[in-house]
């Protein structure tokens, strides 16, 4: 995590502090909110948790920084001792655009976009192939006006 958000990053310390402090401090802003979910949403990513199917191109890798970030603003806002403030002030829209700088700020940075596309990636020499897929034809599955029926499997 060092490479995107160093020790000494608004974002690292907003995390070490929200994670800390969420229950408990009143201070805590929609700002705050914003920089701790773009740590723990690319936090999530670097480790690969709850990543079913890994991004293909930036686009993709946006994408699901931004569900992760969001998942992160909604945990926070509810959490946030000070929700009432958050709520009058439109905090969630605030935290949710700071989240999207940040990591806008990451992903722009040097080859840090390619590099975490890469990092989840399977080459194509992995890719799995089924050992019966020589035993299935393209016509195994009628599919006609009625119900899809399957068709017995040919061997040779």
């Amino acid at each position: 995590m060092d490479r995107y958000f160093s020790t000494s990053s608004a974002e690292f310390k907003a995390h070490a502090h929200v994670a800390d402090y969420v229950f408990w401090d009143a201070n805590i802003t929609a700002q705050d909110i914003g920089l701790c979910a773009a740590y723990a949403s690319l936090q999530r990513f670097v480790k690969g948790e709850d990543l079913y199917i890994p991004p293909r191109n930036v686009t993709e890798l946006q994408a699901i920084l931004r569900n992760y970030s969001d998942h992160v603003v909604n945990s926070l806002c509810s959490q946030v001792v000070s929700r009432v403030a958050l709520r009058n002030s439109n905090g969630w829209a605030v935290a949710r655009a700071q989240s999207a700088r940040s990591l806008a700020a990451v992903l722009s940075k040097a080859d840090n976009a390619e590099r975490l596309v890469a990092l989840h990636s399977t080459p194509q020499a992995e890719v799995l192939v089924s050992p019966l897929h020589h035993l299935i034809e393209e016509d195994d599955y009628a599919f006609g006006s009625g119900a899809v029926t399957p068709r017995q499997i040919r061997s040779n």
